[in-house]
């Protein structure tokens, strides 16, 4: 009688189990809605645009276009910033222009370097978040990682359903996009990118197939600097899940170096490295059109720099602080080599420099601030998104100017082709604007009258439920999940830290009126964010989706 009870009691407890344990275990990935089509129209128009460009024509100007890698705008001192002394990187202003409120698309690296390369905002092609090269398995592995694993401010999306292996092959910037290095490519320009690409890792997203003809660098959000064994290189590794999960990583997979297709052994530091073969892309085609595309991993994570830069920071008692301040100091050197390059190969007039970054300072690394902007990379206020700019373009542009209203960095590939007096493809709404008539120095007989308009009218941001705009002197935001709202005059208080959405009921409308006009635009995500980071502010907490 015991016997039967517990054989009762087993099949019970397996009818209840089995069910369960199928439930946990059921695979969350390959919704058909993750399968990603490229818009046949518009890939079509990109063929026909680039098919009716001049293949030889006269020299233009060359294109200089370097990207740091999550450089708060006050981490260098063009801009009054205190952390580094950059007297390399603020001369781009110094003898050119510099833009009081630049902003990038996206607070975080993928989306940001998207829009930046198309002139459009990376939302347009349904570029909403990073490629992500892993998702949750199942339920049971969604609620361990959730629950069980310490990830900091990191917080796994509440979502369940996922792109499969095949699916995530597709992510990455789409076909039917036009870079600004296709266009130049065509025009009979050389080009080169030496640094981070992260805009997707399988064939057909690769740079080579993206209009440039020389590549060296990495395909992922990150790699090693150098060595990490190397006596001549000095590491702040931290405890931050990130950071943790990139130190593993190393230079494996993605991470790798790679020079076009074939993965190569690099041991010098990579800051140097970038900088090296600028300088003889630039010598070696010093005789015609060039673009060269530098985007340098400095400052991003992991924290590494070569001993020699650390001790020039004796006075910083913070390690990984001491070790940020190097990678910067670092990465301006690196800057002034190449625009001396320049100088002396005697092509500072005909040659077009912009630098920028991609977001704001990664503060859940630093553990510091981005003050007097509030917040940092993946967040929407302002240290998010507002970073350096600056564009120098000797005889052009009248040195030592400035430019306060508001710009994009979607500016850089419509400006650059106005400068060659190129039409824009007709097919496709573009975001950024031309800005040459914001800075030809008025005694250059190139220059327009100065617009009476601002460049932009309205500037905006769109993360899952993350939602803001600018427009004038204010910007809303909106949290779609929690219904929060935030509205602050961002030129009386740049720090944001006066909601105003009570005080201004009118003005909260008429932004959000024009949030929901420009979203109506917008196509859904290719595919979806998976993790949200944790702010808290003056005890509130806010997330916001990567």
């Amino acid at each position: 009688m015991k016997i039967l009870r517990k054989k009762k009691w087993l099949l019970i407890g397996v009818a209840i189990a089995l069910p369960l344990l199928t439930w946990a275990l059921w695979p969350l990935s390959g919704d058909s809605k993750w399968n990603i089509e490229v818009n046949a129209e518009l890939e079509n128009g990109k063929h026909s645009y680039l098919a009716g460009l001049p293949s030889n024509a006269p020299k233009k100007p060359n294109i200089i276009l370097i990207l740091a890698d999550d450089l708060g705008k006050y981490d260098i001192s063009l801009y009054g910033g205190k952390r580094v002394h950059t007297p390399n990187i603020d001369s781009i202003a110094h003898r050119g222009v510099r833009f009081d409120q630049a902003y990038v698309t996206a607070p975080i690296c993928a989306p940001s370097r998207a829009a930046l390369l198309t002139g459009r905002h990376n939302t347009r092609f349904g570029m909403e978040f990073q490629p992500h090269r892993r998702y949750p398995a199942n339920r049971l592995e969604y609620f361990v990682f959730r629950h069980f694993i310490d990830t900091d401010n990191w917080q796994v999306a509440p979502q369940f359903s996922f792109p499969d292996s095949d699916q995530r092959k597709d992510q990455g910037l789409p076909a039917s996009e036009i870079t600004l290095a296709e266009v130049l490519t065509q025009l009979g320009y050389k080009t080169a990118l030496y640094g981070k690409w992260h805009l997707g890792y399988e064939p057909g997203f690769h740079p080579n197939q993206r209009g440039f003809q020389d590549f060296y660098g990495f395909t992922e959000a990150y790699s090693l600097f150098a060595d990490s064994t190397d006596p001549g290189i000095v590491n702040a590794m931290t405890d931050e899940f990130s950071d943790r999960h990139i130190w593993e990583n190393a230079r494996k997979g993605a991470c790798a170096i790679m020079h076009n297709s074939t993965e190569v052994e690099e041991k010098e530091y990579l800051t140097h490295v970038f900088a090296n073969k600028a300088k003889s892309f630039i010598r070696q085609n010093k005789e015609q059109p060039f673009f060269l595309y530098l985007p340098f991993n400095a400052p991003h994570t992991p924290f590494q720099a070569p001993k020699a830069y650390y001790d020039m920071f004796p006075d910083e008692p913070n390690h990984t602080h001491r070790v940020y301040k190097a990678m910067i100091k670092c990465l301006d050197d690196a800057v002034g080599e190449i625009m001396q390059e320049l100088r002396k190969q005697g092509l500072e007039e005909e040659t077009m420099v912009w630098f920028s970054s991609d977001n704001g300072a990664a503060l859940y690394t630093l553990s510091g601030d981005n003050a007097p902007l509030k917040g940092g990379k993946l967040s929407q206020w302002e240290g998010g998104i507002q970073v350096p700019f600056m564009m120098q373009w000797k005889g052009k542009v009248a040195p030592g100017s400035h430019l306060e209203q508001p710009v994009s960095l979607t500016d850089v590939m419509v400006t650059s082709l106005e400068a060659l007096d190129l039409p824009l493809p007709q097919d496709r709404v573009f975001d950024g604007v031309n800005l040459l008539p914001y800075v030809l120095a008025s005694d250059s007989a190139a220059a327009p009258a100065r617009p009476s308009e601002p460049p932009h009218a309205a500037l905006f941001w769109k993360s899952a439920f993350n939602q803001a705009m600018r427009s004038g002197n204010f910007k809303w935001m909106f949290d779609a999940s929690t219904g929060t709202v935030q509205l602050y005059d961002v030129e009386a208080d740049m720090g944001e830290t006066k909601n105003l959405a009570q005080d201004l009921p009118e003005v909260q409308e008429r932004l959000k009126s024009m949030y929901q006009n420009w979203q109506n635009q917008i196509p859904e995500a290719m595919w979806p964010g998976i993790m949200n980071h944790r702010f808290e502010y003056q005890g509130q907490v806010f997330y916001f989706r990567i």
